[in-house]
């Protein structure tokens, strides 16, 4: 019998991990739901995005939390030059050829990691000396990090609704030809939309290089938790981004608490909307 009390601190800092499942999910949620696009590709950019924090940590000791806004930018570049060379050439001409690209290119991204590092498991330390906070038996990581996880993800929502650049996603999405016709460069938008996408992928893997081991396969599976949160969410949704994030996180914890398996609950929750409410706890098939 699992004691009160550990049930309660598996809650807690599950919310804490939902945080940052929920800003890793963001990036996925933005680009399928104003491109079309399922970037199978996005766990791989985590992946990378966690790896840069580590070797910048190990190469110049710059703390993750600041390497992290290094790996958001390099990884901003990698989406709008994946989108102005690549996927341009195949968006809009039907969901099979933009899936080989991307599948393909997290072959390549998993392979190069493998390569350069050696297929070892490594973390970075999130350089805060934890004498500083007394959180009781909360994760010191795990809130510090779903501190940052969860302001990305407002100012993310923030940038959507209240800046010009945000309305012309937001229309864009709702009808890109009424967009283009309106003078909006849909192109461009495009561009952007991967870069965010890619650079709240890199953030999350920065924020959990922190937490979790790191390896060249890790891809796979956080492209699996971020489809989980954003069936649970709903597309297109920050709220229910957000939403779905904290109830897999907290799912999660509680899978390995009382049943011993954590990844297969993502899978399982996954199903289960899927079949039971398609559309997501908020999602309304627009961006919010």
């Amino acid at each position: 019998m699992v004691a009160t009390g550990v049930a309660v601190e598996a809650v807690v800092n599950g919310l804490l991990l939902g945080g940052i499942y929920a800003l890793a999910a963001l990036g996925l949620s933005l680009v399928f739901g104003i491109m079309d696009v399922v970037n199978l590709a996005h766990g791989h950019m985590l992946m990378v995005g966690a790896y840069l924090a580590i070797v910048l940590l190990a190469a110049t000791g710059i703390t993750p939390l600041v390497g992290m806004f290094l790996a958001m930018g390099v990884l901003f570049v990698f989406g709008v030059a994946l989108q102005r060379v690549l996927l341009e050439r195949v968006v809009g001409e039907g969901i099979e050829q933009p899936i080989i690209v991307l599948f393909g290119l997290a072959l390549v991204l998993q392979n190069v990691a493998r390569i350069l590092l050696s297929g070892d498991a490594r973390t970075a330390d999130i350089g805060i000396p934890r004498g500083w906070f007394d959180l009781g038996f909360l994760s010191f990581e795990r809130t510090v990090t779903f501190v940052v996880a969860v302001v990305l993800v407002a100012l993310t929502w923030a940038f959507l609704q209240y800046t010009r650049t945000g309305q012309a996603i937001r229309a864009t999405a709702q009808n890109p030809d009424a967009a283009r016709h309106m003078g909006i460069d849909t192109d461009r938008i495009y561009a952007l939309t991967l870069g965010v996408g890619t650079a709240l992928a890199g953030a999350a893997g920065a924020l959990l290089a922190m937490l979790f081991p790191i390896t060249p396969f890790v891809g796979w599976s956080y492209l699996l938790k971020t489809f989980a949160v954003v069936v649970l969410g709903g597309v297109g949704s920050v709220p229910g981004t957000l939403v779905g994030g904290l109830v897999i996180g907290v799912a999660e914890n509680l899978g390995d608490l009382y049943l011993g398996y954590r990844n297969v609950v993502s899978l399982l929750i996954f199903l289960v909307v899927l079949l039971v409410r398609p559309q997501g706890l908020l999602g309304t098939g627009g961006e919010e």
